[in-house]
């Protein structure tokens, strides 16, 4: 029997259209449980996920047992204490230390640290700041020195932290006061005989850090704890590079390097290596004829392979003796300046950079 629909009756359509029209009616509805079931099977397998993470940053340490709460926005140790440094090292211990203060780097602008004149801006930030880190009385920055006797800031004089007996005098020995006489060139030394490189022995800038944290601490007791393990990780990480340096300088055939300015004795005396400059540790003059001819036969001499030269201080000169005794010339930086781009490698990664630069002139290793 075949059955016919009227297309003027009440039913105006096939029964091949009503069988697809519930066929694809069933397969939506089948088609949305099916989703809705894989949404909530997403959704319980995400929320044990979120469960085991909290779980295990409990169990690891970190975060609250609770929420997962990390701390994360809490402000930064140091927020809102204004500090004043003078040379890029210190700046680094004080932004290890107290991540979160604004540090004024006075001089920064290009300025030679050993020249360094004052502001009014600068000097007044000086006396009114609530941490100043600076190299101490040793007649380097005497504008610096001046401006710290009247400050209201906690103050930590670098060099009274290291102590008179582990500084050098300029030519590398212990520190003594007495009027010396050198072959380098006519030098006018405004400030004292006291070798002022000394970051670059990172031990004594480990002790630096501690007294750094504890100007903090007085300046901002409730950030106390954080303040001191702070220095400890810094501490930590310097007396790490300073054994690497040991390694990169260790088995040296040659015990001397030629340098365009002698701002190296931190980096050799306790390694008992040395350096010949074109100018001194106080900077601020070229050689005599006597001076380079003297240095062109040293490194003839002992087949020294480079001199190592700072991009300014004596680099005339090195390029010059570089020529003339016709070996390699070498990059160096003494870091009391340094490029933006080199402040993100931090002062550890910095001296050792140097050291290998000392490493390669020396044969070591």
């Amino acid at each position: 029997m075949k059955i016919r629909f009227d297309r003027g009756a009440a039913f105006p359509y096939s029964w091949k259209w009503f069988l697809v029209s519930s066929m694809r009616t069933a397969l939506r509805m089948s088609h949305r449980l099916t989703c809705l079931l894989v949404l909530v099977l997403l959704l319980a397998a995400c929320g044990q996920t979120e469960l085991d993470t909290v779980q295990r940053d409990v169990s690891e340490g970190g975060g609250d047992a609770t929420t997962g709460d990390t701390d994360a926005d809490a402000p930064a140790a140091g927020e809102g204490l204004e500090v004043v440094t003078t040379i890029y090292p210190l700046a680094w211990l004080v932004e290890s230390v107290a991540p979160g203060a604004a540090i004024t780097e006075a001089g920064s602008q290009g300025q030679d640290p050993h020249d360094l004149e004052l502001t009014p801006s600068e000097r007044g930030l000086l006396e009114n700041a609530d941490v100043v880190a600076y190299l101490g009385p040793i007649s380097f920055q005497p504008q610096v020195e001046q401006a710290v006797e009247t400050s209201q800031a906690e103050v930590v004089s670098a060099s009274d932290v290291v102590g008179e007996d582990r500084l050098l005098s300029f030519h590398g020995h212990e520190h003594h006061d007495h009027d010396h006489d050198d072959d380098h060139g006519d030098h006018d030394h405004d400030h004292g005989d006291v070798d002022p490189h000394f970051w670059f022995d990172l031990e004594m800038m480990g002790d630096v850090g501690h007294a750094v944290a504890e100007a903090f601490t007085s300046a901002d007791p409730d950030n106390a704890d954080v303040y001191r393990a702070n220095a400890e990780k810094l501490d930590g990480e310097l007396t790490g590079a300073a054994r690497t340096i040991d390694d990169q300088l260790s088995d040296c055939r040659l015990d001397t390097a030629v340098v365009s300015h002698e701002a190296y004795a931190y980096l050799l005396a306790p390694r008992e290596l040395h350096q010949e400059g074109v100018s001194d540790a106080g900077g601020h003059g070229g050689a005599s004829p006597q001076r380079l001819a003297d240095l062109v036969d040293h490194i003839r001499d002992n087949d020294v392979p480079m001199v190592l030269a700072e991009p300014v201080e004596g680099r005339a000169d090195a390029e010059a003796l570089a020529e003339e005794a016709g070996v390699e010339l070498g990059n160096i930086l003494s870091l009391d300046i340094v490029t933006d781009e080199a402040r993100g490698q931090g002062l550890p990664a910095l001296v050792e950079a140097q050291a290998q630069a000392f490493s390669e002139a020396m044969d070591c290793g």
